[in-house]
């Protein structure tokens, strides 16, 4: 099972509850979030001057950290929003550089306190396997994000774009890129609310079956105008 992007205080506590009850249900042996599971909004590239440098920490991390806590993941894998984080902590100025240090850390031991395998980094190569597919984050943005990482990476599980998708490469092994969508509350999302790209994002996870050498997944696509999630348990 997979899941993605739940960003921190914008998690939509509707599609939090309809996953960990999957997971309940289902007891899953890998449960994967593949990043962005805070929003680190104050850390952000160009936050200076914008309302997001006021955004409050430590409810953001609480949050974060809350609902790993409820979903129990064996694996947690760095999205761009948390390697904000590690990539702060070398800050020229001492007060942001300690503050990132200090929820590096938090971080690492919530990772201990949950037993999840923990992949620090976010990168084109940071990546585990699941049977015959890469697990990750993700690093394509464009409208065929899901048929570049397939291209770029092959048969893929990634998060990072809120589309839920499935998408093929055009390479002669056929790949597929099955985006997980996002479990965030969309409208709450300020630094995205006046992007028309935003219309096409949707809540989802990705759960299969996977042996040694391969994976048979299913996607759910939750649109943003329902409420209720309808899930096989």
């Amino acid at each position: 099972m997979a899941v993605s992007c739940s960003h921190g205080n914008h998690v939509d506590k509707v599609a939090a509850a309809a996953v960990c009850k999957f997971r309940e249900a289902w007891k899953p042996s890998m449960v994967v979030h593949l990043g962005d599971f805070v929003d680190t909004a104050a850390f952000r590239s160009g936050a200076k001057g914008s309302s997001d440098e006021s955004t409050p920490i430590g409810p953001d991390i609480d949050a974060g950290c809350k609902f790993l806590q409820e979903l129990r993941p064996t694996m947690v894998i760095t999205g761009n929003h948390e390697q904000r984080l590690y990539r702060l902590q070398d800050h020229h100025n001492a007060i942001i550089s300690d503050c990132a240090m200090s929820i590096v850390s938090r971080l690492q031991k919530q990772m201990k306190q949950l037993k999840a395998e923990y992949v620090e980094n976010w990168s084109i190569r940071d990546y585990r396997m699941v049977g015959n597919y890469k697990l990750m984050h993700g690093f394509t943005f464009s409208e065929n994000a899901g048929r570049d990482m397939a291209e770029s990476m092959g048969n893929v599980i990634f998060g990072h774009t809120h589309r839920p998708s499935v998408s093929k490469g055009r390479r002669d092994d056929n790949p597929s890129g099955y985006c997980v969508g996002t479990l965030a509350n969309i409208p709450n999302m300020d630094y995205a609310s006046a992007r028309r790209s935003t219309q096409s994002w949707a809540g989802g996870f990705v759960w299969g079956e996977y042996c040694d050498d391969r994976t048979v997944l299913w996607l759910h696509e939750q649109p943003q105008t329902e409420t209720e999630w309808r899930l096989p348990i």
